[in-house]
């Protein structure tokens, strides 16, 4: 960090100007997705957690947690769809 001494006149302070600070873009409505995504927060007890973490790194290619929670997810909805009919 530089230290400097107080400048004798404002306006000479305001001349030099600063930074702006950058603000992101926001996406453009063809990058967005079809499906509306929600973010969630999950508790899992850790044992749990630990024996997804297991199965995970058993599959190859072994897929992200957050996909095999998913395909899971799917799978028990496909369950359940079946033996409402």
């Amino acid at each position: 960090m530089v230290i400097r001494r107080k400048p004798a006149n404002v306006d000479e302070f305001i001349q030099e100007g600063g930074s702006v600070p950058q603000v992101a873009a926001p996406k453009p409505v063809e990058e967005l997705t079809e499906e509306e995504v929600k973010g969630l927060k999950l508790r899992l007890p850790v044992d749990l957690l630990k024996r997804v973490d297991e199965v995970v790194k058993s599959r190859r290619p072994a897929p992200s947690r957050h996909q095999w929670i998913l395909e899971a997810i799917y799978e028990k909805l496909d369950r359940e769809m079946e033996e409402k009919e």
